[in-house]
């Protein structure tokens, strides 16, 4: 069974997640400082990073640890602009870019070492933006949040879009737990019966 573990990293608090089978484990959005994130993974191996999509605070210790542990990166296509771009994802006067290779996402189910997940493409908060389906619930960057949803006036923002992307949080037919870029961990079903975006 995979373990999920929560950090608060970088300047305005965004959720990185350690997944953990074994020795073996993935990142979700590495934020923060690289240093700190390598010695969170301790002994561990990693050997994938996804990311939800391309903003400065999901990305910021990408290349120090892809030069450390040299795993793929995962990203949605729509987003490596994005993610490559210092400036195109600043905000607050803060920024982060990735130079390292960057793997680029399909949607549909993947797996990577013992790590078996489903991707699905959610437009909207950015143009690549993406959400983590595993057996353990929905990584769900900054498309969903708990009681609200991600902002759309950033560049490559589409209210439309995100509209259109969070039905798909209607055609589970289980309650997972929502893991979210930022803030406190919630689930569907409490969402879907309480979040204004969802109804």
């Amino acid at each position: 069974m995979t373990e999920v573990i929560t950090y608060v990293m970088g300047p305005i608090g965004t959720n990185t997640y350690l997944l953990k089978d074994g020795d073996q484990a993935i990142l979700i959005d590495p934020a923060g400082k690289s240093e700190k994130v390598i010695e969170k993974l301790g002994d561990l191996k990693l050997i994938a990073i996804l990311l939800t999509h391309g903003h400065f605070d999901h990305i910021k210790a990408v290349d120090g640890l892809y030069e450390k542990y040299h795993c793929p990166v995962y990203l949605h296509r729509d987003d490596e602009a994005l993610a490559r771009d210092k400036y195109s994802g600043a905000a607050f006067g803060l920024s982060a870019y990735i130079t390292c290779p960057i793997t680029h996402l399909k949607e549909g189910k993947m797996e990577i070492g013992p790590f078996e997940f489903e991707v699905i493409f959610t437009p909207g908060h950015t143009p690549g933006s993406v959400i983590y389906v595993f057996e353990e619930g929905i990584f769900t960057g900054d498309t969903l949040f708990a009681g609200s949803v991600g902002r759309t006036d950033l560049e490559g923002g589409d209210e439309r879009r995100l509209k259109e992307s969070l039905r798909v949080f209607r055609t589970f037919d289980r309650d997972y737990r929502i893991f979210p870029g930022h803030d406190r961990e919630t689930v569907l079903s409490y969402e879907l019966a309480n979040n204004w975006y969802l109804r």
